[in-house]
């Protein structure tokens, strides 16, 4: 049976979301979760949602859908002890680091992989089921054909989002607030940078008359798909909206609540139930909706474009819990005339007590019917009502004192008995992450990485001495890798030495999966010598075509801690590269503590979005993202803010807009910290850039490896025009760190 899942964002959330008939609330706590400016719940809190949500058959589940720091791992621990403790039926999960730390210290409760994993085809699916698992929710970019598609192969349930607000760039790979505004997304503070309006720009000329909200999404609204989905077997509705009120929470609930009960109805009955939950949703909040992305329709209608804000014309709903449970009641004697109350729900939850008390014959006014449901439905704030009571004899004479104990205590044991009867779901199975023997440790010298989509970039910088050549994977010229351009790119890099792996996607969707393992294919078949996994379907794939050869993480996997790094060392990677927001510290810190190699980022330009939308499409080609003309080939293209920054828009072979930043890392300046971090590796980004450009990168980069410094500069200097070090951020970081 599928559940439709509530956000909630308070304990009043909670108990609206039970009140109009969610089968499941999310939340998060005050602490570890992605929306820390929503008020949350409190320890105490917790445990009362999770007690009254289990007595009316709800289940709860508590985000903890962040990137931890190896600082938090210790209060971490405690608080995965607490809501192991308080009964939640499962937690939503980002940072790997937090799935091992669940298995190891709370095994019975069950992980659910966040959206925030990037999880979108089904070898994603398998890798978190191998991994324990009982839930995945996959990224709201996929298309009702490629959720089919997923759900048919899928051993875990498959949560799908159905309504809300939604990000413009995919979950868990956005750094944009982060590097713009010193606020993490990742870490629950977002400043929301997609709401600002941009330009865009070619070859440094404005395309659009005006600025717009080029990168605001319109709500979900999955409305005219539940029943495909339904059909499709997805298991989990999630509605989205920790943030909004109780008035939100009713409405949306309500209208979806509508629609899931009438799928096996009649066809009239049906519709009637979408005409009504659709004037309830256009009450709602919203910023304007759209279900492109399922529809596969994305376009330049998919945004706000001209507002972002949202509007409700609701009234004002009811907040908290306005049902109650039905319960009856029978009034007896036992064996020994002490009376007993018998009370029990529709479900045959019972619940027997006896007082020390022994009626007898009534002079005046005896207890009948209408006595006994007057004194024993005084229930009060509980979650139950009285629908009937029935008596072996209305001549008796009963105080009211001896019922309202009988009732108290039938009331108190009824409510154990029906939250003792709860059964939690179970959790996934996964083999033990054990220690690993053979874990590479990091080598004398540091290591020259450098990233690129050409094959005269791979030659340029493997005549300069790079180490490792990562190709392949997301290009940043539209263009796919062919067969020739593998063969080609090794060769040139063995020539020199120089060893080339293989770059994967860091988005593997289910309409592109077979086509990223094709690829992979290629690359194994022309000789590379190790896999760049930008994604956890590339684990599964190199399972099946890698062929034995070692596999590393790239950046895009979000490891922030030596937690996660340890966990991808006993999966079997040679080594990890640091989440792109990880400081000096915290790389230290993971270096230290784990023997896994850690390789970081430090030149180039940063990705700060990849998105499924086209900007470049929807406001210079013709509005639709399917047929455009390849309008990204005639020039370069970039979002100008406010301030008159630039960010360049590259548009990869499977038409995702990367969006980076307006300035280059480079952090060549501060080569000794990086040293002195303990890193193994460092890698030069130079997807996109000229085969020159990336010679001269190699070449400062080698000298300082090698001992040597290509010129002398002060830290406080540029050493390129129009770079930037990010020395802050690298050394505190965003904030709320």
């Amino acid at each position: 049976m599928a559940e439709l899942l509530a956000p909630a964002g308070s304990l009043d959330n909670v108990l609206t979301a039970i009140d109009a008939g969610a089968d499941a609330v999310y939340f998060g706590g005050k602490s570890f979760n992605a929306r820390r400016f929503a008020h949350n719940l409190d320890d105490d809190e917790i445990v009362q949602a999770v007690k009254t949500a289990h007595l009316f058959g709800v289940k709860v589940y508590v985000t903890v859908n962040i990137l931890m720091a190896d600082t938090e791992l210790e209060a971490l621990t405690a608080y995965l002890q607490s809501l192991d403790a308080a009964g939640v039926d499962g937690i939503i999960v980002q940072d790997l680091a937090v799935a091992l730390l669940a298995r190891r210290v709370v095994p019975n409760l069950p992980l659910h992989g966040s959206t925030q994993m990037t999880v979108a085809d089904a070898d994603g699916v398998r890798f978190l089921e191998e991994n324990g698992f009982t839930q995945a929710v996959l990224s709201r970019e996929l298309s009702l054909a490629e959720i089919q598609s997923v759900c048919a192969s899928s051993p875990l349930a498959i949560e799908v989002f159905i309504h809300g607000a939604s990000c413009m760039a995919y979950s868990g790979q956005c750094l944009m607030s982060s590097f713009l505004g010193g606020r993490s997304g990742n870490r629950g503070a977002c400043a929301q940078p997609c709401r600002q309006p941009y330009t865009l720009v070619r070859d440094g000329k404005e395309v659009m008359k005006q600025e717009a909200y080029v990168l605001s999404l319109k709500d979900l609204k999955a409305l005219d798909y539940i029943d495909d989905l339904l059909d499709a077997g997805v298991t989990s509705f999630k509605i989205e909206g920790r943030m909004k009120g109780d008035t939100y929470v009713r409405t949306v609930v309500t209208a979806y609540r509508k629609v899931i009960d009438a799928h096996y109805s009649s066809p009239k009955a049906r519709k009637k139930a979408h005409a009504e939950a659709q004037a309830l949703l256009t009450a709602a909040f919203n910023r304007s909706y759209q279900d492109d992305f399922l529809a596969d329709t994305v376009s330049r209608r998919t945004l706000t474009e001209k507002n972002p804000s949202g509007r409700q014309t609701a009234d004002d709903a009811a907040i908290g819990l306005t049902r109650k449970l039905p319960i009856y009641a029978y009034v007896d004697v036992d064996g020994e005339g002490r009376l007993t109350l018998t009370v029990w729900d529709e479900k045959a939850h019972t619940a027997v007590v006896t007082a020390d008390f022994q009626p007898q014959p009534a002079s005046k006014r005896p207890a009948t019917i209408d006595y006994l449901k007057k004194q024993l439905g005084r229930l009060g704030e509980t979650p139950f009502a009285l629908t009937e009571v029935t008596a072996w004899d209305e001549t008796k004479m009963i105080p009211a004192s001896v019922l309202n104990e009988l009732r108290r205590d039938a009331v108190a044991k009824l409510t154990e008995t029906i939250l003792d009867d709860y059964q939690r779901p179970a959790a996934g199975t996964a083999a033990p992450m054990l220690e690993r023997a053979d874990v590479p440790q990091k080598g004398k010298a540091m290591e020259l990485v450098v990233r690129c989509d050409t094959v005269d970039a791979v030659r340029a910088a493997a005549e300069q001495g790079a180490d490792i050549i990562i190709f392949g994977g997301e290009s940043y010229h539209h263009r796919p890798f062919l067969n020739a351009d593998w063969q080609q790119a090794v060769k040139a890099a063995h020539d020199h030495q120089t060893a080339l792996w293989a770059g994967t996607p860091r988005i593997v969707d289910e309409s592109h999966r077979a086509a990223v393992q094709q690829e992979l294919e290629r690359a194994v078949d022309s000789g590379i010598d190790g896999i760049y996994a930008g994604a956890m379907a590339v684990f599964t794939m190199a399972k099946r075509v890698g062929k034995g050869l070692p596999v590393r993480t790239d950046w895009s996997l979000n490891i922030f801690n030596s937690q996660a790094a340890s966990a991808y060392a006993a999966l079997g990677c040679q080594s990890v590269t640091a989440s792109l927001e990880a400081t000096l510290r915290q790389m230290r810190d993971m270096a230290r503590k784990d023997p896994c190699p850690i390789e970081a980022v430090v030149e180039g330009r940063v990705e700060m979005m990849v998105t499924e939308s086209c900007v470049i499409s929807s406001f210079a080609g013709n509005g639709q993202k399917k047929g455009c003309p390849n309008i990204c080939q005639g020039g370069a293209y970039a979002l100008r803010d406010r301030r008159d920054e630039d960010f360049p828009v590259a548009t990869d072979q499977y038409c995702r807009n990367h969006i980076l930043n307006s300035r280059d890392l480079d952090m060549a300046p501060y080569y000794k910290d990086l040293v002195r971090a303990g890193l193994a590796a460092i890698r030069i980004e130079g997807r996109g850039r000229s085969p020159k450009w990336l010679a001269e990168q190699v070449s400062r980069y080698r000298r300082l490896c090698d001992g040597r410094k290509p010129w002398s500069w002060e830290k406080k200097t540029r050493p390129l025009p129009g770079a930037t070090s990010f020395t802050e951020f690298y050394n505190t970081g965003a904030t709320n760190r």
